[in-house]
């Protein structure tokens, strides 16, 4: 019997059993290509159809800003992991919402899922160790704050970082809008937290803008984007330089400027990661995909990507072509000092990524 002076520590939480045994993980900016990456992965044998998951990146910002302990948010996200691979093996809360692009119509292998919705939970446990699905996951701007989902899926995770140059007006203008949008729609975001403006207001801003506060709030839309662009880019940077180092989970850096013109080489290196090799599905996806391109301005005629703000060009640019375009719709609107920020970063991004213009 334990009093109340001597009561044992708290439980540390852990979970050792893993019903997910392989786990690709595509994180990148918002707008950066993870959707043209993640239906092509997903093409690939025995891979999944892509599942967004909030859960993960709330959490990893929840244990960035110190409000959940690392082995707490480890435990949740292998919770996590083996729920959604087991729900998957028979179809259990996937979409099937025809207009979303994650949903099972829009899956390189449909019926995969149809027939999965006849099949006895009884068995799924059983099918899983058989077949060793692997589990297939998209986040948002995640990789600065993902040390929890290192530590947790170790070498169970190829985790893929799609980068985009951060000098493009589509960028710009699709993450300006996003960050609006953040400000009305608590539906769709990241981790808001509450502060007081330049007029001692009460206002929420995104978590990733605790760091550069003052400044975030004193300037306008594109600007904002420029400077969480600023952020998210180079400290995700420094955590794969870093992480790389340590993890014995794979790691792929992928720039939306070289896979959308090379893409076969980046698939072919993911499936050999994965155990896998393409076949005739991923074929199929990737002229969905309209990949590979002419130029960076091109896309396949589709409604979701319209909606996202992607406008057929009246011809088609180089890279040179098209960053000088970026950088002319950030000169009308953002300051000198934000100015010479992208100027850095869009140069340092080149060199990283070796992209010549």
């Amino acid at each position: 019997m334990h009093f109340k002076n001597d009561a044992p520590d708290l439980a540390v939480p852990h979970k050792s059993l893993h019903l997910a045994k392989k786990i690709v993980v595509v994180d990148g900016m918002i707008g950066g290509g993870k959707n043209l990456l993640s239906s092509i992965v997903s093409s690939l044998p025995n891979v999944e159809m892509w599942l967004a998951k909030p859960e993960i990146e709330h959490v990893c910002a929840l244990q960035h800003l110190g409000h959940i302990s690392l082995e707490a948010t480890k435990t949740l996200i292998n919770t996590w992991t083996d729920e959604e691979i087991y729900n998957q093996s028979m179809s259990r809360n996937t979409n099937f919402k025809p207009s979303d692009r994650s949903s099972v119509f829009y899956a390189p292998r449909p019926f995969r899922y149809i027939k999965r919705l006849f099949k006895n939970p009884s068995k799924a446990t059983e099918t899983l160790k058989k077949e060793m699905p692997i589990l297939n996951l998209m986040t948002h701007v995640n990789t600065s704050y993902s040390k929890p989902l290192f530590e947790a899926l170790g070498d169970r995770m190829i985790y893929i970082r799609t980068t985009r140059h951060p000098m493009s007006e589509y960028m710009l203008k699709h993450n300006k809008k996003w960050i609006e949008r953040w400000a009305i729609d608590d539906r769709h975001g990241p981790i808001m937290y509450k502060t007081l403006d330049q007029n001692s207001k009460s206002i929420q801003l995104p978590f990733y803008a605790k760091e550069i506060e003052k400044t975030y709030l004193n300037t306008n839309s594109t600007e904002r984007a420029i400077l969480l662009f600023n952020q998210w880019i180079r400290s995700s940077d420094d955590f794969i330089d870093k992480i790389i180092k340590s993890t014995n989970a794979t790691i792929f850096e992928i720039p939306y400027e070289k896979f959308v013109f090379q893409p076969e080489t980046y698939i072919e290196k993911i499936a050999l990661s994965l155990g896998v090799i393409s076949d005739s599905v991923t074929n199929k996806i990737m002229r969905r995909e309209g990949v590979p391109r002419n130029s960076l301005t091109e896309a396949p005629k589709s409604k979701n990507y319209i909606k996202m703000g992607w406008m057929k060009p009246k011809k088609n640019f180089t890279l040179a072509e098209n960053f000088a375009e970026g950088r002319a719709y950030a000169a009308e609107t953002v300051s000198p000092e934000v100015l010479n920020i992208l100027d850095k970063l869009a140069n340092d991004y080149e060199k990283r990524h070796k992209i010549n213009k």
